[in-house]
């Protein structure tokens, strides 16, 4: 499937839930501590990857090294800094997909110290993986679309846009899992790829 080997499969799969755990944990997190008590009663607020894996932000994953985050229903009006306040989160959480690509770099010289030789291999794959995977899911989720969380743009600019966007939440993320499977190959050759490469992605 699309030249991959079960290895590149499993490494991919397993990356994928957990950046998209890590970025939805972040994202709630972040609405939180603005003021969002919402995100909490919504139960986003967990580290369980089935309360924020996307089925397709998966897909996306496995094929392309992106994936995105089920939605996440942030409330300006309840917030601190009102409508700038979905904006500051996305930020925020590319902050911290940034340092997270960097951080999980620093466990591979324990892998090779500590791990057992029979998966070291597939630890260090998966590790090295995750962080690219970190990089190039924080530059296509800055595109303004729900439910990548540069959709969180429009919520604050446009709500009724972002509001009309988020009830077709499945036909966008199938779209967009579309879109990445079909221009997997040639990602690295976008304006999204250059990017990538000034962040210091792999």
């Amino acid at each position: 499937m699309f030249d991959l080997s079960f290895l590149q499969i499993l490494t991919r799969a397993i990356a994928a839930i957990i950046v998209m755990t890590f970025m939805g944990f972040c994202a709630t997190g972040f609405a939180r501590v603005l003021g969002d008590r919402g995100v909490v009663y919504d139960g986003k607020l967990t580290l369980n990857p089935f309360v924020h894996c996307d089925l397709f932000g998966l897909l996306a994953g496995i094929v392309g090294r992106v994936c995105w985050v089920r939605p996440i229903a942030i409330d300006p009006v309840e917030n601190r800094m009102g409508r700038a306040t979905p904006v500051v989160v996305a930020l925020l959480t590319f902050a911290a997909l940034f340092v997270f690509s960097r951080v999980v770099l620093l466990s591979l010289p324990l892998v090779a110290v500590h791990w057992p030789i029979s998966s070291a291999a597939l630890a260090d794959a998966t590790i090295r993986m995750t962080s690219s995977m970190a990089v190039w899911t924080l530059v296509i989720n800055l595109v303004p679309v729900p439910p990548l969380l540069g959709g969180y743009l429009l919520l604050s600019l446009t709500p009724r846009t972002h509001k009309w966007l988020a009830k077709r939440h499945l036909y966008v993320s199938i779209a967009l899992a579309a879109l990445i499977v079909a221009t997997h190959r040639s990602l690295s050759e976008t304006p999204f790829g250059a990017l990538v490469n000034f962040l210091g992605g792999p």
